[in-house]
């Protein structure tokens, strides 16, 4: 009798070990962020007037950020005219210069590959790996919110003595 009092103890002991395996491992992040992203403006934040105007800079203009829906993402920013530069010079026949002007044109070229994870209106990316040897394996955290069909991204930090924010449009 004592055997038959096994089984079903042992039915759902199998059951919740098969439920548990078939959850998905994916983190559950916030489905808006899927697809790709332009960059559309860079605004700095003005604390007297309270107001976002468009930020003036050199250093980035153009820009893609791509999440995958998985928990993955990437980001490639640009500076004005990065996309014309000339790189068909071999490294061998620049001068000094012509060194220096190809290294400040290539830093304005930032790319990173992050794992990401949203949670209320945050967004961490963990970076894996990046332009710049400095940034790997760390976090970066961004308030965000979406307008239509726009996502808002706000640095926590300061950057260059200024309160920034990338708005991306949906591609």
């Amino acid at each position: 009798m004592k055997l038959f009092g096994f089984f079903p103890l042992m039915n759902v002991g199998l059951f919740l070990l098969t439920a548990f395996a078939c959850i998905s491992k994916e983190p559950k992040n916030d489905p808006r962020f899927h697809g790709m992203w332009k960059l559309d403006i860079i605004e700095s934040y003005d604390s007297i007037s309270g107001k976002w105007s468009h930020y003036e800079t050199d250093q980035y203009h153009d820009g893609y950020i791509l999440y995958d829906g998985k928990g993955h993402m990437a980001v490639h920013l640009t500076s004005k005219g990065y996309r014309d530069f000339d790189v068909s010079k071999n490294v061998d026949s620049l001068d000094m210069e012509g060194l220096k002007e190809r290294l400040k044109r290539y830093q304005t070229n930032f790319v990173y590959f992050a794992d990401y994870q949203t949670k209320e209106n945050v967004i961490d990316h963990n970076r894996l790996s990046a332009t710049d040897p400095f940034n790997w394996g760390t976090v970066l955290t961004r308030d965000f919110e979406f307008k239509n069909d726009t996502l808002i991204l706000s640095a926590r930090e300061s950057i260059d003595a200024n309160k920034l924010r990338l708005r991306w449009v949906k591609y």
